[in-house]
């Protein structure tokens, strides 16, 4: 029964993070739009660039909350490189999730069932909450080791 708690914390930091994730990723959608709107600008690309950069970095942010431990944080330096590779990481899965979405087959006459925009949400979200599990293994195997060594 001493798996059990450990499994637990995963699953609930997994939905969560998948939750708020979402959740902000769609929020730097629309904070995108609203800078492409309100900056003048006419680009398809730009637009393209901004919901991929908004999205990425509010899926980024939202994963990146929902694995951190306050308790154990890290010191600044690695805490604020480990929030900038899963940002990163974020913009990566929103620029793939939008690759995939734009390549789906889409029959005559008719629109896409998901548009490529929630795809982008979709892959941000995923790369996200994946870059963030590997940060917040990398740092509880280093304080575990750290804990480890200096008994």
């Amino acid at each position: 029964m001493g798996w059990l708690r450990p499994l637990l914390v995963v699953v609930a930091r997994i939905v969560s993070g998948v939750l708020l994730a979402s959740v902000l990723s769609v929020i730097g959608i629309g904070i995108a739009w609203a800078l492409f709107v309100f900056s003048g600008a006419v680009s398809h690309a730009t637009l393209l660039s901004l919901f991929m950069i908004g999205a990425g970095a509010g899926a980024g942010v939202g994963g990146f909350i929902a694995w951190l431990k306050l308790d154990q944080a890290p010191p600044w330096p690695l805490l604020l490189a480990g929030a900038l590779a899963v940002v990163l990481a974020g913009i990566g899965g929103a620029w793939g999730g939008f690759q995939f979405g734009a390549n789906q087959e889409v029959e005559c006459c008719v629109g896409p069932a998901i548009t490529p925009i929630t795809y982008m949400a979709l892959g941000a979200t995923a790369a996200a909450n994946a870059a963030a599990l590997a940060v917040g293994v990398a740092h509880e195997i280093k304080a575990n080791g750290a804990s480890q060594s200096s008994r």
